[in-house]
């Protein structure tokens, strides 16, 4: 599954001419949900995941599935190349899925693999382990990934799926799951699949691919999905259907992309190091402002990081750091503990002199007082992804910054430059 929640929000910037996916060299076979001889008259779907592309016109669906079938002839040519001996290529194929179908009612009950009817997969892909094959939704999820996006996110979102694939070769199979559920839960399989997603955009990212496209000025845009497509808060870690905060996810992807693939089949259920269900964090999202204004947030805040600053041995100087106001701005939608992080972002500027510091010092600090400071900052289950919400939505932020903030939050401030 691609994801379990989604927050639907448009990337920054302007899409880069460079990332792109060709076409030419061809793509993998696909079927069709309704087929292509028992297609309706077109009509306008509109985008589960909030997109807004246009979809009156059938041949944006036949351009989708071109795309869609590129990435995973790339997604073949990397596993053939990376652990799967034989053919890469499920048993089941893949299927491209009308979910506008299913929801208006022409082909209700015409099922695919593990998909009943294509109302079912509305915004969604799946790995099938009934069959052995992918199905995705063709007008509801590949233009919203397009469209809001980029190339790039529609080859990470289908490299997550393509890995659940991959692991019904080589492991943890159903079987192993079965056997053994507390040594292979479901969010260990989850993470392999977003590790192994990162392992795949190395690949591309290296021009190892012959049709995804991925500048390394894209890498942002590429991870978006997986952390706007976060679980919710109150689920919990043994939920068979979670995935992982954005943190979460993140640090997953990092380990594939740094590591290879290899490492993501090495990844133990006790290395996850999970944000989702943290111990010392309140056991709901609260709906109402922990502090009196942002103000006070603030100044907590300054207290907070400059005495942690200090405890680091970064600094000598007592008075806070101030704060810059587009960052305040910027962390305005997302809640108190985001403009509390700005405070960490001027300091970490101010001690490191660059922004990708100022990330790392920032995740250093959250995770310094991420439950572990009850009904005050750090205390609530989703402020370490309310920080890195702020990170992310800076203007000019980067790929290298988010990951900063993650080996921060991790690792300390030891590894911050």
């Amino acid at each position: 599954m691609v994801a379990a929640a989604a927050l639907s929000r448009q990337t920054n910037g302007a899409a880069i001419a460079a990332e792109r996916i060709d076409l030419a060299a061809g793509g993998v076979p696909l079927s069709s949900v309704p087929a292509a001889d028992e297609a309706p008259s077109p009509t306008p779907s509109g985008a589960a995941l909030g997109g807004s592309s246009d979809l009156s016109d059938l041949s944006d669906l036949a351009a989708n599935d071109q795309s869609a079938a590129a990435v995973l002839a790339d997604l073949e040519d990397f596993w053939s190349a990376h652990g799967v001996t034989g053919s890469a290529r499920p048993a089941g194929g893949y299927v491209s899925m009308d979910s506008s179908v299913g929801s208006a009612g022409g082909s209700a009950g015409e099922s695919a693999l593990c998909i009943p009817d294509p109302g079912r997969i509305a915004g969604n892909a799946f790995y099938c382990p009934q069959g052995d094959g992918i199905v995705f939704d063709s007008s509801a999820l590949v233009p919203v990934l397009l469209g809001d996006y980029g190339p790039a996110a529609l080859a990470t979102a289908f490299a997550h799926e393509f890995a659940h694939a991959v692991q019904a070769r080589i492991g943890p199979t159903a079987s192993d799951r079965q056997a053994d559920p507390t040594r292979f839960p479901s969010i260990l399989i989850e993470a392999q699949a977003d590790c192994d997603a990162g392992a795949f955009l190395a690949w591309a990212v290296a021009g190892d691919a012959s049709r995804v496209r991925v500048p390394p000025e894209s890498l942002l845009r590429a991870v978006t999905p997986v952390l706007d497509f976060r679980d919710p808060v109150t689920i919990s870690p043994s939920d068979p259907t979670a995935h992982g905060l954005g943190l979460d996810r993140l640090t997953f992807l990092l380990r594939g992309f740094r590591q290879g693939a290899a490492a993501c089949h090495q990844l133990t259920a006790d290395d996850l190091d999970l944000t989702l269900g943290r111990a010392g964090v309140a056991g709901d999202a609260s709906t109402q402002p922990r502090f009196a204004s942002t103000d006070a947030a603030v100044t907590a805040a300054g207290q907070s990081v400059a005495g942690f600053a200090r405890e680091s041995g970064l600094t000598t100087v007592g008075a806070p750091a101030t704060p810059d106001p587009a960052d305040l701005a910027t962390a305005a939608p997302y809640g108190q503990f985001a403009a509390a992080t700005a405070v960490a972002l001027a300091t970490g500027r101010a001690t490191t002199g660059q922004d990708t510091g100022a990330a790392c010092f920032a995740g250093a600090w959250v995770a310094s007082v991420f439950g572990r400071v009850a009904d005050g900052l750090g205390s609530w289950p989703g402020d370490a992804d309310e920080a890195l919400d702020l990170v992310r939505s800076r203007p000019n932020a980067t790929f290298e910054q988010v990951a900063a903030y993650a080996d921060g939050f991790h690792g300390g401030v030891g590894g911050c430059g």
